[in-house]
This record gives structure tokens, sequence and C-alpha cells, in this order.
């Protein structure tokens, strides 16, 4: 069977929009999550199709958003919110055309919240509420506009930027180029320079298992990126496997896709009870590497996925030419979409990668200078 070759020319998806051909399709929340109920990743699913829907009603109104929006994600969300001596409201949520300016609150589900009593108006109240309830390792979705969606990740505290995502009215056309863009985005922003996946970056020592980790961060952000147009699935059985994450669009005429992790790393992260990490040799990571190409192929053949890609992270030190050419041949070959992001281990060694310096020019040799030939005796 010939492998599907990837289009690659369509734009949209998070990048580009194209006015106005037809309304976009909402579904709010009355979308089915595609994680299970209470967790992280369910919360950030309906929350950004919530806030994405009300953003959208008050454009149509021609209104704007007067003050954030801002959910946290506390998982003993009613404890925390009894505590705080907030205000429980069971059903926030449940109409995104419901007033929401100024409300902050907490919860764990795709419905209701605890709210505070007092309304926040600017970031300087957002923040003083987050540091007063001790919230700033906490996921943190806000709406800070009705054209702006800022998700954080790993809460305020971290030392990562928020995913700001931009809302408007164009109709948005998901394909694999933009997907691209996207994933590109994800590791200029969340992968290139974490200090969260490693866990001693000073001995290229990740956190185990690296893949589940890079999995899970990417998962959030895609789902904060395509909530309310696509539903984004993680271990999706297919066949005897599973894909690490699936892209499903709610429209036809997008482009779907499936998507395979591997992670490169020089050693394996010391086993509980030992310090000395075990060396991975070249061979060993280049077939690793290689190996996703034949997944990701396979599920997007059974599957009838409009793509495939394979995403290396790559741990090792210093950039890996022999990792970067073997998943291109191999991803070439399927006409899978094969990249390799390389992260760094620390600041130092992003700066020199990102901006090397061209070596000083080479010294010019010293002139050579003739000595005066001695006069001999006249005749």
């Amino acid at each position: 069977m010939t492998a599907k070759k990837p289009n690659a020319t369509i734009v949209g998806l998070g990048g580009a929009s194209e006015r106005a051909v037809e309304a976009v399709v909402s579904h709010g929340a009355a979308v089915l999550s595609v994680a299970d109920a209470g967790t992280k990743e369910s919360f950030v699913d309906a929350w950004t199709r919530t806030l994405a829907e009300h953003a959208r009603t008050l454009r149509a109104k021609g209104e704007e958003l007067q003050h954030p929006v801002v959910l946290v994600y506390v998982p003993d969300w009613a404890a925390e919110g009894r505590r705080l001596g907030w205000n429980r409201r069971a059903m926030l949520g449940a109409r995104a055309s419901e007033p929401l300016a100024g409300t902050f609150g907490i919860g764990a589900l795709n419905v209701g919240a605890y709210t505070s009593p007092q309304q926040v108006t600017d970031t300087a109240d957002v923040e003083t509420m987050i540091e007063g309830a001790q919230l700033g390792g906490h996921l943190t979705i806000a709406l800070m506009s009705s054209t702006e969606l800022w998700i954080w990740m790993h809460g305020l505290d971290a030392s990562q930027q928020p995913y700001r995502r931009p809302l408007d009215d164009g109709l948005l056309i998901m394909s694999l180029q933009t997907l691209d863009e996207k994933l590109t985005e994800f590791y200029e922003q969340v992968a290139r320079q974490t200090q969260t996946w490693w866990e001693d970056a000073t001995k290229r020592v990740t956190r185990t298992p690296p893949e589940a980790t890079v999995q899970h961060d990417l998962w959030l952000y895609l789902l904060g990126a395509y909530a309310d147009r696509a539903k984004v699935r993680q271990e999706l059985k297919i066949g005897n496997g599973r894909a690490d994450l699936v892209v499903t669009p709610n429209r036809p005429i997008d482009a779907s896709a499936v998507l395979e992790l591997k992670a490169t790393r020089d050693c394996n992260t010391p086993k509980p009870g030992t310090k000395t990490p075990g060396k991975i040799s070249l061979k060993e990571n280049l077939a690793w590497a290689a190996s996703g190409v034949q997944q990701t192929a396979a599920y997007r053949d059974q599957e009838k996925f409009d793509g495939a890609f394979l995403c290396v992270y790559d741990f090792c030190a210093g950039p890996m030419a022999e990792i970067d050419k073997t998943v291109q041949d191999a991803a070439n070959q399927y006409g899978v979409m094969g990249r390799r992001y390389w992260i760094t281990a620390s600041n130092d060694e992003h700066r020199k990668e990102r901006y090397p310096l061209a070596p000083p020019p080479a010294a010019a040799p010293a002139a050579r200078t003739s000595k005066p030939q001695k006069k001999g005796p006249k005749p």
C-alpha cells in the first residue's frame, strides 16, 4: 500500500485565518471531553471552549470584556473553596453567554467552581488573588479580553511564559502545515528551555519516563489551542498499539493527524536506590527514533488520518546531526513529517546554539623583511 503523502500547503489552524466564507460552527461546552472528568486535561478542554465561546458571544454583540475571567485548576477544589470562604457556583460555565467578567474561580470539573466574592478588575488583582490563595503552582486559564486567552500550564510561578491564544471570528482551517507550526511554537515557548523536564540538567538526566512528560505538556498545549475546533486525544488504541496523540477536527474540511513522540538522551534516569545513570549509545538512540516512523505511518494508514508526525525530543548533549538525518531519511520513505527538537540544558547552551559567533579572523602572517646585504671589500 502506498502511503498517502501529507498535504502541507493549506493555511489555518492557529495561524492565518480566512474571513467569513462561512460562520464558525460553535460546539460550546456541550462537546464531550477528551479526558476523564476531574483531570487537568478535561479542565483545559472544557474551559477553553467555554471561554472562547463567551468571547465570541461578546464580539457578536460588539461588546468588550470589561474585566478578566480567571479559572484555576485545583483537584480538591471543594475543600479549598470552603477553606477560602468562597461562593459555590455549581452551574458556572454551563452557559457561555452568562456574565463572567471579573470572575475568579477554582475548580476541577467541566462546569462549576468556587468563586471569590471579590471580583478581579485587572491583572494586578489576579496576581494578588493568586498569591494570597497560594495558587501560583496550579494550572491557570484566563480570558484577558474578547480576543485573547492565556493559559499558564504549570501556574504563574513556573518559569514559563503563558500560552497566548488569539481569538477571532475568522474561518480557521485546520491543516498539517499549521499543526506543524503549532508544534514549533510549543517547542519554542515550552520545550526548548524547559526546566520541568529535567531531573538533573547538569548531568543531562531527564525525568522518567521522558516521553510521558513531553506528551502530557504537549497534550495540554494542543487542548488549549484547539479544544473548540477539534478533539485531541492521547493513548488512543489503534490495532494492537496506542497512538500518543491524535487530533480529530470537528469539521470534515479540516485535517486530522496522528503524532508519535520519541525522546533521545545520553543516559537513563537512575533507578530508585541508585545514583549512576546508565549510558545510552548513539546507535540505540538512532534505532529508537527511527522506530517511531513505522508506528505513526501504520496508525495513519489504518485509521486514514490525513497526516502523521514523528516528533523526536532530543535531550542529548549538542546538536546531533546523526539523529536529524536518521529521522528524515526514515520519515521520507513513508510520507511522515519527521521533526527533531533539541532540548537545551542551560541558558548558556541555548545561547551558543541559537546565536553562534563566527571565529575571529586569523591574524595575517607577519611581513618578512630582508636584511641589507653586507658590501664586500672593493677590488
